[in-house]
């Protein structure tokens, strides 16, 4: 006698995931602390919080100067659906060109032209997210607060 498929689909083992698929996906927040305090500490910047949560995107944070956004903050399901912070920086287009050709962690995001995808992971270089977010903190900001940003650097 051969098992019925309904019998073999019930003995299969079940697949374990740390969170439930409906579930919202949430960036981890040492990862909010961290990205936070470095774009906080940049002169004029506000944040701007988006809780529409779904269950394939977190909250998104904006870090905004004078209502333009230089830092995106958001966090995907991976393909293990587990959370997958990322940040969407502006990049000049050389930076942006240079950076695309390391390939992974970064990546070109959907927000259009003159951005950079950072996937962010147990081995980010903290240095290197720090210099990209004040980089693109340069492009937006008016030049008397990139001034103040080069006398205290």
């Amino acid at each position: 006698m051969t098992p019925s498929k309904d019998h073999a689909r019930a003995s299969a083992p079940p697949q374990i995931t740390s969170r439930k698929v409906s579930e919202p996906v949430e960036i981890p927040e040492d990862v909010v602390e961290r990205i936070g305090a470095l774009c906080l500490a940049l002169p004029e910047v506000t944040v701007r919080v988006d809780d529409s949560q779904t269950s394939a995107r977190s909250t998104a944070y904006s870090f905004d100067i004078r209502r333009r956004s230089f830092c995106l903050l958001v966090a995907t399901a991976d393909a293990a659906d587990m959370p997958a912070p990322l940040l969407v920086l502006r990049a000049d287009p050389d930076d942006q060109e240079a950076l695309l050709s390391v390939g992974h962690p970064f990546f070109a995001p959907r927000a259009g032209p003159g951005r950079i995808g950072v996937l962010l992971a147990e081995d980010t270089d903290w240095g290197e997210i720090r210099d990209l977010v004040t980089d693109s903190y340069r492009l937006l900001a008016p030049k008397k607060l990139v001034a103040l940003l080069d006398e205290h650097p």
